[in-house]
């Protein structure tokens, strides 16, 4: 489930294999017939309170974390740790650490809705719509930084759209609920008016500052490039180009990306450029780079825009949302501590406080091949 609370259970280095039924051609045939009369009769791999999660819909999850790269990418934003490898040891088959994260999710998802429903709160296209724009949002601000797990530079909703269709359904859905469980626990207000409210009177947090930077060796180069730039002697840009040492921007003339003002968190660029208004450019400024060494920069101030509503809608409802996660949590561990959840054992078993734990070994007669019961882990099979 992404963003609000943790997941219940963080997949492990367990590496024991569970069949992935639905690469199996039997298996996904089987499914596709299911789809087709809107009736799913496989087993169960889990109940919760009565309510059945089948191996069809785990299988499903499991198969797109398996062959989606950038499924496991979400999963990892979302602050899960999967194992190094998402393949067992036999043909078709997942860890069973993997196979018993995701149904942990799963069982999660099953109470929050069940308890929605208790409160007759009900989760409409609205909300499903709000959810989607929140999640890429959510995307958006770990895909940027430098340690995304994402395979390529994506933005949160190129992310969203690489995502399997029912796999990306799934995660809104999850986030839906979550939050509105909040709205119904802590009476959230996420009203068009609430959002307002807090863009108005709190207008500085989507100040943005567009910057550009040259940096130099020696004061006295600093010094120097200044005059040019001040007299109009050269331009800005032309200076960066010719002279900074800042390689990820003097082939840009400088440009530096436009960040929000409250995430720029040099006090030295902050009192440098504090008084500037669009076109000024600072005096030399002392830096420390990331190596340890030291240059001067000279940062030229290129517009400073204050976002508009619609751009930030997600980041205040994130804001006003995680403001009361201590409520929603402790009604999902509420929800937990009450829950009678019945496993499958070959999926392991079920914790109140950790979720669906693996297995320890499975059982002989899940076995299919005893061979494959080595450091590579072994292959257990869905049929029984």
């Amino acid at each position: 489930m992404p963003g609000l609370v943790k997941r219940l259970a963080g997949a492990t280095s367990d590496n024991k294999a569970l069949p992935l039924g639905v690469l199996v051609g039997i298996l996904g045939l089987f499914v596709l017939g299911v789809a087709a009369t809107g009736c799913d009769v496989s087993p169960p791999a889990a109940t919760v309170d009565g309510a059945t999660i089948t191996q069809s819909k785990l299988d499903a999850q499991l198969s797109d974390v398996a062959q989606n790269q950038y499924a496991r990418c979400a999963i990892e934003l979302q602050g899960a740790s999967l194992p190094s490898s998402v393949t067992g040891a036999g043909d078709s088959t997942v860890p069973s650490a993997l196979a018993s994260y995701e149904l942990s999710t799963l069982v999660l998802d099953e109470l929050v809705a069940a308890d929605l429903a208790r409160r007759h709160h009900s989760v409409g296209a609205s909300e499903v719509s709000a959810a989607t724009e929140d999640l890429v949002a959510q995307f958006e601000s770990s895909t940027s930084s430098s340690g995304s797990p994402c395979p390529a530079q994506v933005t949160g909703r190129q992310l969203l759209a690489l995502l399997p269709k029912g796999f990306s359904s799934e995660q809104v859905r999850y986030l839906a609920d979550e939050e509105q469980l909040a709205v119904a626990v802590a009476h959230v207000d996420l009203s068009a008016a609430a959002l307002e409210r807090y863009y108005s009177t709190n207008s500085s947090q989507f100040a943005e500052v567009c910057l550009s930077d040259i940096a130099l060796p020696s004061q006295a180069q600093a010094q120097s490039v200044l005059g040019a730039v001040s007299s109009g002697a050269a331009t800005f840009a032309d200076e960066a180009r010719r002279n900074s040492t800042d390689t990820q921007t003097a082939q840009n003339g400088g440009a530096i990306p436009c960040v929000l003002s409250s995430d720029v968190q040099s006090p030295t660029i902050l009192s440098a450029i504090a008084s500037l208004a669009p076109g000024q450019v600072s005096q030399p400024v002392q830096a420390t780079t990331s190596s340890g060494g030291t240059v001067w920069l000279l940062l030229q101030v290129n517009a400073r825009p204050e976002l508009p509503l619609a751009q930030v809608r997600s980041q205040i409802r994130l804001t006003l949302l995680s403001e009361h996660s201590a409520e929603l949590t402790r009604e999902i561990d509420l929800l937990t501590s009450r829950a009678r959840v019945t496993v499958d054992p070959r999926y392991g078993s079920w914790s109140r406080l950790r979720g669906v734990t693996p297995p320890v070994a499975p059982a002989a007669k899940y076995l299919l091949s005893p061979g494959a019961d080595q450091p590579v882990g072994s292959s257990l099979s869905l049929g029984g």
